[in-house]
């Protein structure tokens, strides 16, 4: 046996796997939400009803990966863990990390692989609530804070009444930000309508009924709007028909002349399923979700809708791109 050769990688796999799932069980049991300041165990138990002695071995193991602090015998959050898991925060996205487990999980690819999978883009994906879940998860990463940052350089009258569009929006955090900073504006958030009604529920709690309103469809087949100011696409060309030209044509011409396209996703340079996006995505890819088109692909059609990039720029965890119609 070569002795520069070792199995250290898989074990280290072994203990980075039993590290998340201590992660999970931890967020489930909402032991996190104890924490922001020092407390014991016995505290924690007194609380909850949980086993004391097992609440221990929990702190102890959760505090041997770094994911919370100990000292004495008293445990306390880290300040990650009290802005992002404590209950208390209002940034808190325990909720959203275990969907997104959920939603991603490998546990049945076996069972694909074997036998195959019903192939229907989006099955298996509960997109409702991943929509509701994401709403913290966009202010915690920065999304929401980036996306207000940019759209004060683009947009610099307060007092003008600009219409947007925040196609395949989701929860439509963007679109009511978006007119909360711009109180004569009207924002439209279009979605398949099962989706739709929790679009509307979080619209309504945010109090913008009246100035956010939901159009419902499917975006490949049917009308969008007219006479945008700005059309928003966070992540919405992995679920587009094959005509990428046809589609970004759309978008342009619902769009006034000099109106912007702000585009959200990771493209690839190389055709077909690329290894940087494979893990995250081998569920949905397994089940029939296509592979992002290229970035020749996309700059392409975009060139043909009369769409010219403006710049890069970040949102998030993800890349955006903000293009301008432009006459020719």
């Amino acid at each position: 046996m070569d002795a520069q050769i070792t199995p250290n990688i898989y074990y280290e796999v072994l203990n980075q796997y039993q590290s998340a799932q201590l992660l999970f069980e931890a967020i489930k049991l909402d032991v996190f939400s104890y924490l922001d300041k020092p407390t014991t165990a016995k505290e924690i138990a007194n609380e909850t009803g949980y086993d004391e002695q097992n609440v221990e071995l929990l702190l102890l193991a959760l505090s041997s990966c770094s994911y919370i602090d100990k000292e004495n015998n008293s445990y306390c959050n880290t300040k990650a863990g009290v802005e992002y898991l404590s209950r208390k925060s209002p940034n808190y996205i325990g909720q959203t990390i275990i969907f997104r487990e959920t939603m991603t999980s490998l546990s049945d690819i076996g069972i694909k692989v074997k036998h195959g999978s019903e192939k229907e883009a989006g099955i298996g994906y509960d997109f409702a609530t991943l929509a509701e879940v994401t709403v913290p998860e966009m202010y915690a990463t920065g999304r929401v804070e980036n996306f207000v940052s940019e759209i004060k350089t683009i947009f610099t009258d307060r007092t003008k009444q600009y219409k947007i569009l925040d196609l395949g929006g989701g929860s439509g955090i963007l679109a009511i930000e978006f007119t909360k900073n711009y109180p004569y504006s009207k924002a439209y958030v279009f979605e398949f309508p099962n989706v739709a009604v929790t679009t509307k529920k979080i619209i309504t709690q945010h109090d913008m009924g009246d100035r956010v309103s939901i159009l419902t469809g499917d975006f490949n087949t049917d009308k969008i709007g007219s006479s945008y100011d700005m059309v928003i696409a966070s992540g919405i060309l992995d679920f587009t028909t094959d005509d990428l030209d046809s589609f970004m044509s759309k978008i342009s011409e619902s769009l006034l002349d000099k109106g912007y396209l702000l585009l959200i996703g990771r493209y690839s340079d190389t055709e077909g399923y690329t290894q940087e996006n494979i893990l995250g995505w081998l569920s949905g890819y397994m089940d029939g979700i296509k592979p992002s088109p290229t970035r020749s692909r996309v700059e392409n059609a975009l060139s043909k809708a009369q769409l010219q990039l403006v710049r890069s720029i970040q949102s998030g965890r993800f890349q955006g791109y903000l293009y301008k119609k432009v006459m020719v």
